[in-house]
């Protein structure tokens, strides 16, 4: 068995082992969907420092927003204000590693499918009714042209709900591949959010 096929039996099994264990602890159902687009980041520097001014530079002249820059996920609340989320997303790399506006683009796919635990801060903060931040970690497995590799993933976002069952869901992570001489990244991704089959959304916390 090669290398990527071990790769992506692992995530499937962890995929399918935390489905399990979600549908076990929560009989209600609570779960959500939702869609939309996402943005890569290729990340170029190698030391910390320069990893946060990369992120915080507010430079968009590296970012990769090509082909069907699509990103899906669903997710389900556990308690106490844990949550898990499945997400895949695909996108198209012409901006990659190093890249300078004086070198000619690549064009590699990129594609990605990954598990969160999030954590909702509101649990710590108090309710707001409608605005909902988040931190989350977890890991998947993502291609980048022919490099692919499990990943370790860490970040956070937010919702904005307009009404209680739709919002806006917002989020940026930092993926860090496990593989050597594979690709660091940045995403960050915007869409919408749904619930599916709950209560009340101001209500679940007093359910667990």
């Amino acid at each position: 068995m090669n290398y990527k096929l071990k790769q992506l039996l692992l995530v499937f099994c962890c995929l399918h082992l935390c489905c399990n264990i979600l549908y076990a602890q929560n009989e209600d159902n609570k779960w959500v969907i939702g869609g939309g687009f996402n943005i890569v980041d290729i990340r170029t520097p190698s030391t910390l420092k320069g990893v946060l001014e990369d992120y915080l530079n507010g430079s968009i002249e590296d970012l990769n927003m090509n082909g069907a820059f699509f990103r899906v996920f669903a997710g389900r609340h556990l308690k106490k204000g844990f949550s898990i989320q499945l997400a895949a997303s695909s996108n198209k790399i012409k901006k990659g590693y190093a890249y300078s506006s004086s070198l000619p683009e690549i064009d590699n796919d990129f594609f990605t499918i990954d598990t969160k635990l999030k954590y909702d801060l509101n649990y710590i903060f108090g309710e707001t009714k409608w605005f909902d931040p988040f931190i989350l970690g977890g890991m998947g497995y993502s291609s980048i042209g022919k490099n692919s590799a499990v990943s370790l993933s860490a970040g956070y976002g937010f919702n904005i709900w307009i009404s209680d069952t739709v919002g806006l869901n917002f989020q940026s992570d930092y993926n860090h591949h496990l593989k050597l001489n594979a690709n660091d990244f940045f995403q960050h991704s915007a869409g919408v959010i749904f619930k599916i089959n709950s209560r009340k959304r101001f209500n679940w916390n007093k359910n667990f």
